[in-house]
């Protein structure tokens, strides 16, 4: 049975702001020679890369990937220059989607942008199946780096965002934009763009260097006079990647970000972007700890009258971020809320006893699954042990209750064998058996009307 549910609309705070510096375009010089690390190997090395721009433009190359706009005085809280950066996961959301954008200080979670030509609607990508190539080579890109990149907004924690579609207030020799925000000091939650759509004429790998340039920007990154490096500001084509030797900074606006390319390059003028993101991120690792996950109203045994109206929330929690948490009743998935605080409202139930259990997801895939909570509607639910709830592997594999039990999985729950039989049956499944038929969940105020109870479920709008 499956209870109506619906979700309150989050306030939003818009600030106003100038618009800011617009773009500007640079002619490169030779490159200097690298301080550090070997040159790039000459048989992957594309002609293009050492080309002028003159001959990139007669290819059809040469766009230009903008000035990075650095974050303004009114906005930059100075940090204490002996106080490194703390070494923590970063994660980085390629927004396809699109989104209307309000001006003020940068916050991906609130589609608040620092660059005011950008506040408005910004248009969605497109489908197809580059979507797909640009996020695999966007991972390549960032697979060094303890840095999660997904497509889908996280629920909790911080991200950067990169807002990826058409919309470009520049001109079409632009492709892509940013805040420059040193040491990723000012903001985790700077909002970049990249100016591409899936029916340009760009292929996945340039997509992809135009969001690793912007994103990076907003960790302080500045332009370099390398084709071969991602934050080198022209389309020479290629595959260009994060490179580990320290390349002459270039650019209108001077070097903002010296103190930061100094500590790897013992220059202010040089940058080393590998060594630089290496400092901020540290390697990859793998993401193997779940997320915890409670349902704190209603109670474990609560009593309803026919037709109440009640909340139904949960808390969840992960050491980089929650993706999602999913609701089940009798063990069918209901709905998924993709933001916190996470909540559904339950409208009018019928008489019954009903379980209900939470399923947090975080970006790597771990799941973990709340205890059970068991209500009854007219009548007092049965008195029963519920079992806590296991983890799941990082790719969605089968979610345990713990122990040796008929209801344990690959996951680590803390139960015992004698616990896992409190499990609801259908725990783990994908719902498409009768009796659910609610896998896309609609906007508020749709109701859904469920063949397994014909309790409707409404749910807020997701913040796109």
């Amino acid at each position: 049975m499956s209870p109506q549910t619906t979700h309150s609309s989050r306030s939003r705070f818009v600030y106003t702001l100038a618009s800011l510096t617009t773009v500007g375009i640079v002619a490169l010089g030779a490159a200097p020679a690298a301080l550090a690390a070997e040159p790039p190997d000459p048989e992957v090395r594309p002609p293009t890369w050492d080309m002028s721009l003159d001959e990139l433009r007669a290819m059809g190359l040469g766009q230009y990937r903008g000035d990075p706009i650095p974050v303004p005085a009114s906005m930059f809280h100075e940090r204490d220059p002996n106080d490194p950066p703390q070494v923590k996961q970063g994660v980085i959301f390629v927004n396809f989607d699109g989104a209307q954008l309000s001006s003020g200080p940068d916050n991906s979670k609130t589609n608040t942008t620092q660059i005011g030509q950008l506040a408005g609607s910004f248009a969605a990508y497109g489908q197809g199946s580059k979507r797909e190539a640009v996020m695999q080579a966007v991972r390549e890109d960032w697979a060094p780096f303890n840095v999660l990149v997904v497509d889908s907004r996280p629920a909790s924690g911080d991200y950067t965002m990169n807002m990826t579609g058409p919309t470009n207030p520049f001109g079409g020799g632009v492709l892509g934009i940013a805040p420059l925000d040193c040491n990723d000091a000012q903001t985790h939650n700077n909002i970049t763009y990249a100016f591409h759509s899936a029916n340009d004429q760009f292929s996945a790998s340039t997509q992809a260097t135009t969001i690793g340039q912007e994103v990076a920007h907003s960790y302080g990154l500045e332009h370099v006079d390398e084709p071969g490096d991602i934050m080198n500001p022209y389309n020479a084509g290629g595959n260009p990647s994060f490179r580990d030797e320290c390349i002459q900074i270039v650019g209108n606006q001077g070097i903002v970000c010296g103190q930061q390319h100094a500590a790897q390059c013992g220059s202010s003028n040089m940058q080393n972007s590998f060594q630089e993101l290496m400092a901020l991120f540290g390697p990859a690792q793998a993401d193997e700890g779940p997320p915890t996950v409670s349902i704190t109203s209603p109670a474990d045994g609560a009593t309803f009258e026919v037709g109440a109206d009640f909340e139904v929330t949960a808390t969840a929690s992960d050491d980089v971020a929650v993706a999602s948490v999913d609701l089940y009743v009798d063990g069918q998935f209901q709905q998924s809320d993709n933001s916190a605080p996470y909540s559904w409202s339950v409208v009018n139930i019928p008489a019954g006893t009903y379980e209900f259990y939470a399923v947090a997801k975080d970006l790597a895939g771990n799941e973990a699954m709340s205890d059970v909570v068991t209500i009854g509607v007219g009548e007092a639910p049965p008195t029963t042990t519920s079992g806590s709830g296991g983890d799941a592997g990082g790719d969605g594999g089968d979610v345990g209750g713990g122990g040796t039990g008929d209801g344990g999985g690959t996951g680590a729950g803390g139960g015992t064998a004698a616990d896992s039989t409190a499990l609801p049956p259908g725990f783990g499944e994908d719902g498409g058996d009768e009796g659910c038929g609610c896998r896309q969940a609609p906007s508020a105020p749709t109701a859904l009307w469920l063949a397994m109870g014909l309790l409707p479920f409404v749910r807020r709008r997701d913040m796109r």
